[in-house]
């Protein structure tokens, strides 16, 4: 079935839906909340009788003259000698050929195209492909490689946790270690996350492959990486040879891509926070239950199993190590909701101040010249700043002290999180500022119940709800929930059984209007003979 036979099948099922619920005494306000449809369609719709609605199919069918019909010949010729062509090339193809070309738009190229491509079965190659194989498992002991990564988690009171880990794999083996911290890493706790791990394994191999991050790596210059110091100085007391990836080369270890993806999916989802010490037990738990300990979907072998013959052949690691002190200290908030910090007025949130002692602690991040303020009781990140150099600067941020207030820059860290939507023209950020514009007085009340509507729900109905209420305009955050509830439940149990009557019309419709299709006809003898054995 092609694409416009499908559309108006849609329309179709869609008709029916809407004169179903209408003669269930449905209200076109509560069909259009139900089926997540405009009051302007679900009118529309109903101002059409069967027959009207049939004609209107039927018209709607029967193909358009495009202005491009005469040059579909030269059109198609261009896509298969080369199918990679993109739609403003064909344009050019057509102005340089025919120089009396009728204006057209680039939208109408484009349609006229990609329905080509569908017609003729000419799909748009890739211009280039890159080339991998796999590589294969290097000697017991030789590598390891390490990544990071970080998560959002709730606690039994429902409250949103940022939690950051460190990961190692031995690559021979894929025998992991995970660590866990509430505040991002920096050199010095990169370094203690290495002194676990090998502590764990019990030693260290070779060489330890790396990406160009930060926290390791304070410049590189064609294949000529300088360290940070506090990591050079570690790396040259332990040992060990790291090796940097090419940037921006996620394929070139994917291996603890692989177990990254692992951690969040299979450890971190569906679990609940409690602390930082616990959260740290938890994980070695399930590296011995399930991480390490269950057959490798690879190598279909054990890594608790296979790890024993490499550790083996693991180096000496004799490195001494105390945990450091946290990079975060405790700062006073005035009652102004600001903070002092090298004779620097930073303001906090409308908000962060509750009472007099109200603390926060500040985390200095030097390789970035950032300054990131979190809460205590559950390390979630209040604001950031680029720190000021100068003296006496009040440093803010536009509509700090207005609308985004502590509740509401969780909220919607919340959902960009959620939805891993961080660009400005993103759908999310989209919605948030359209209800900004829209509502601004109910604004915190709106994205509060946004995010525990959004995360409620699975990842695939969100994503349909989001782009529902971009689409109708919806910013009232009652109208979010009534929809969420009645499409996720009643609609597919109320119309199940209605849906191949409405099909039926369509397919119906679409055959009577396509004079192509004849339809197959029986002898009047094989009725009979039906007939007379009935009576037998």
């Amino acid at each position: 079935m092609n694409q416009k036979v499908s559309k108006h099948l849609n329309d179709a099922i869609m008709w029916y839906k809407i004169n179903t619920l209408s003669q269930k005494h449905f209200s076109q306000a509560q069909i259009s909340r139900s089926l997540c449809i405009s009051r302007n369609t679900v009118h529309r719709y109903l101002m059409m009788s069967k027959d009207e609605f049939q004609n209107y199919l039927s018209k709607a069918l029967k193909a358009r003259p495009c202005k491009l019909d005469s040059y579909r010949d030269f059109i198609t010729q261009d896509l298969r000698v080369e199918p990679s062509l993109s739609c403003p090339q064909i344009l050019d193809h057509l102005k340089e050929n025919y120089p009396d070309l009728p204006y057209v738009s680039d939208r109408t190229v484009y349609n006229y195209v990609m329905r080509i491509r569908e017609e003729e079965g000419i799909p748009k190659m890739p211009i280039s492909t890159r080339q991998m194989c796999r590589v294969p498992d290097c000697e017991y002991g030789e590598k390891a490689q390490v990544d990071f990564g970080e998560k959002i988690m709730r606690t039994v009171e429902g409250r949103a946790v940022k939690v950051y880990f460190f990961s190692m794999v031995l690559m021979r083996s894929r025998y992991k270690f995970v660590y866990f911290q509430n505040i991002p890493f920096t050199a010095i706790t990169t370094a203690y996350a290495h002194h676990l791990a090998f502590n764990y394994f019990g030693g260290m191999p070779k060489f330890v492959v790396y990406d160009q991050d930060k926290k390791m790596l304070f410049k590189e210059n064609y294949g000529d990486y300088i360290m940070t110091e506090e990591f050079a100085k570690y790396v040259a007391e332990a040992g060990f040879e790291p090796i940097f990836c090419m940037a921006y080369d996620p394929q070139s270890k994917g291996r603890i891509e692989n177990v990254i993806r692992y951690v969040k999916q299979n450890f971190i989802f569906g679990r609940k926070y409690v602390n930082l010490s616990c959260l740290n037990e938890e994980v070695i738990g399930w590296l011995s239950r399930t991480g390490n300990g269950k057959v490798h979907s690879a190598t279909k072998l054990v890594p608790t199993e296979e790890f024993k013959e490499e550790q083996k052949y693991l180096l000496p690691y004799t490195v001494q190590i105390e945990e450091p002190e946290s990079d975060a200290k405790l700062y006073t908030v005035r009652k102004d909701n600001t903070l002092l910090y090298r004779s620097n007025f930073y303001n906090l949130p409308k908000g962060t101040y509750e009472h007099k002692g109200t603390k926060v602690l500040v985390v200095v991040d030097m390789d970035r010249d950032v300054l990131e303020i979190y809460k205590p009781s559950d390390s979630s990140l209040i604001i950031s700043y680029p720190i000021c150099h100068e003296k006496g600067q009040n440093v803010s941020k536009d509509g700090i002290n207005s609308m985004q207030s502590r509740i509401i820059m969780e909220s919607e860290t919340i959902l960009r999180e959620y939805f891993n939507q961080h660009n400005e023209e993103s759908p999310i950020n989209q919605l948030l500022s359209a209800i900004k514009t829209d509502r601004p007085r109910y604004y915190r009340k709106t994205v509060q119940a946004m995010a525990v509507l959004f995360t409620d729900y699975d990842r695939a109905t969100s994503d349909k709800l989001l782009a529902c209420f971009l689409e109708r305009q919806i910013y009232n955050a009652n109208t979010m929930v009534e929809i969420a509830k009645t499409t996720s439940d009643r609609m597919v149990t109320e119309l199940k059984g209605e849906m191949l009557t409405a099909e039926s019309l369509a397919i119906q419709t679409s055959v009577s209007s396509n004079k192509d299709l004849v339809p197959d006809k029986r002898s009047i003898n094989e009725y009979s003979t039906i007939i007379d054995s009935e009576g037998e």
